[in-house]
């Protein structure tokens, strides 16, 4: 009978006993049936939040991100399956919250990490990683927008795609989602089939997550709930935002994420650069204001490449000043870059026109 019941699910029961009777070894002690009761009503509220946050919050640095990881591999050895879909506004640090976690799961697994191998950038790549990853391997879908929307779901690549996620579950892949767009426009199987948690990041680094409610009748998410907690701009504190966002009723935690290491943060540039801008459908994901906003990056790269008193750490200290938010100079190479890239693919695109 114990055998039948998942490791996950073992920990868990493992977890409430030990903080509501101070029992290390559950064996120690015989239970009556409300006692029985109490630890199945545990288990499934909330699918054990309580027991996961442990009581702390977000100050207690990186503890909930490492227990929310190990919470996530629980559940794929108890054989559910773990989708994390991370939103937030472009270079908010999606990729890097997908990395931190993707990293993690393979320290657990006694793998490591590797780029080339667990990030996939389009759908022949999705494919072909989903078939040659191992049992309980990391998958990221890094610019997600290109085979996750749903205006573009009824594209014949797409729905191959479609029958092949089904081997996410098989082979219990972590699947990690990066997706820059309003959530809404998300193609519903991802949002609603395949969505275990999602996490819309406010901060680099910060975010929150939010579980899909048990009530098929209704819709899980609640997205329209969202107009409700409040409106925020880029220059709302941190503190503020994270108060209006755990208003959400499917809210489940604070979570503050490890910053990657430059080694590998520099090597996922690399290949996805490589990988981004090579593609010919890139422009098709691009509006007219991104390419309008990587213009004024560029320009404002000339002028301090012409002008000697405008300095790059004398921009950074202006919008420090001026704007109250902390930027460094490698998130600052990495905008003007992203610009440049852009930009030679617009204008490759035109001439060929």
């Amino acid at each position: 009978m114990v055998k039948s019941v998942g490791f996950g699910r073992r920990k868990l029961i493992q977890e409430i006993i030990s903080q509501n009777w101070k029992i290390k070894n559950p064996e120690d002690k015989k239970y009556n049936y409300n006692e029985l009761l109490f630890i199945i009503q545990e288990m499934l509220e909330e699918e054990g939040k309580g027991y996961l946050q442990k009581g702390g919050s977000i100050m207690r640095g990186h503890s909930v991100f490492r227990d929310f990881v190990k919470h996530l591999l629980y559940r794929n050895i108890a054989n559910y399956d773990s989708m994390v879909l991370i939103t937030s506004d472009k270079g908010t640090g999606k990729s890097s919250a997908a990395m931190t976690l993707a990293r993690e799961w393979c320290r657990l697994l006694g793998i490591r990490f590797n780029p080339d191998r667990h990030i996939a950038y389009n759908n022949s790549d999705m494919m072909n990683k989903i078939d040659n990853l191992n049992h309980f391997e990391p998958i990221i879908a890094d610019e997600a927008v290109r085979f996750a929307t749903s205006a573009d779901w009824a594209k014949k690549e797409h729905k191959q795609l479609k029958k092949k996620l089904a081997q996410v579950r098989t082979k219990h892949l972590f699947y990690i989602l990066c997706f820059p767009l309003k959530v809404v426009k998300l193609e519903k199987t991802y949002l609603e089939s395949f969505t275990n948690y999602w996490i819309d990041l406010y901060a680099r680094g910060q975010g929150v997550i939010y579980v899909k409610d048990k009530n098929p009748l209704q819709d899980s998410w609640r997205l329209s709930m969202f107009k409700d907690v409040g409106s925020y701009t880029e220059f709302t504190s941190s503190t503020q935002i994270a108060d209006k966002l755990k208003k959400h009723s499917n809210f489940w935690s604070l979570i503050r994420f490890p910053k990657p290491p430059e080694w590998l943060y520099s090597r996922y540039i690399k290949i996805r650069e490589k990988n981004v801008y090579d593609d010919e459908n890139v422009l098709q994901n691009v509006s007219k204001e991104d390419i309008h906003n990587a213009l004024l990056v560029l320009s404002l790269r000339d002028i301090m490449m012409h002008d000697s008193t405008l300095s790059m750490s004398r921009i950074l200290l202006h919008i420090s000043s001026e704007y109250d938010v902390k930027l460094n100079k490698a998130q600052l190479t990495r905008a003007i870059e992203d610009a440049k890239q852009l930009v030679i693919k617009v204008r490759e695109k035109a001439i060929e026109a």
